[in-house]
């Protein structure tokens, strides 16, 4: 994992470095439009297997994602972050993994996704009857992991993050509207 990072990191910064020696000739908008083609794509290209990564690797990433913004902006290496992504509504490398993961999962709930996803998943089935957790038909069931290494798996990680989703992200109807109100859900939180 940690060799595919690096030749990430290796990939994204060669393209920051063009498009920082180019940036003065073109305007904001264009700029924007490059990192997202040159930077962005790469970043999110099969992000939804870096769930299980470690948070060092996770920042390595976000650095990247950071400098990206500040060359958009035109602004120092010491100026924050934070409201330049939210301006590009650009969600952190974090929620960026979380987001296209817990897509799959509203895919698969709703038969837009692969089989081979559909059957990592399922619906949690109470044994007691009078919980309110039985009531809840859009949780799904966590499988028991007795390893250290599984717990980033698409079947255990998935399933975590989709029943920390508040319901009404969880029902809703469309994919357009699950990605709406996922997006503002991890850009509050």
């Amino acid at each position: 994992m940690s060799s595919h990072i690096t030749s990430l990191c290796r990939s994204i910064n060669f393209s920051l470095w063009n498009i920082s020696r180019i940036r003065r000739f073109i305007n904001r908008d264009t700029t924007s439009h490059a990192m997202r083609a040159l930077v962005l794509s790469r970043l999110d290209y099969a992000n939804s297997l870096l769930i299980g990564c470690n948070s060092s690797n996770i920042t390595r990433l976000q650095r990247l994602q950071n400098r990206a913004a500040r060359i958009i902006f035109q602004v120092a290496r010491r100026h924050s972050t934070t409201p330049l992504l939210a301006s590009l509504h650009w969600l952190p490398v974090k929620d960026r993994i979380a987001f296209k993961t817990l897509l799959y999962i509203f895919k698969s709930l709703n038969d837009q996704a692969p089989s081979y996803l559909t059957d990592c998943i399922t619906i949690y089935e109470s044994g007691r009857p009078g919980l309110r957790s039985a009531a809840d038909t859009t949780r799904l069931a966590i499988p028991r992991n007795h390893r250290v290494v599984g717990g980033g798996a698409f079947s255990i990680a998935g399933p975590k993050l989709w029943n920390n989703l508040p319901s009404s992200i969880r029902s809703c109807p469309t994919v357009s509207s699950f990605k709406s109100h996922l997006k503002t859900h991890l850009f509050t939180s």
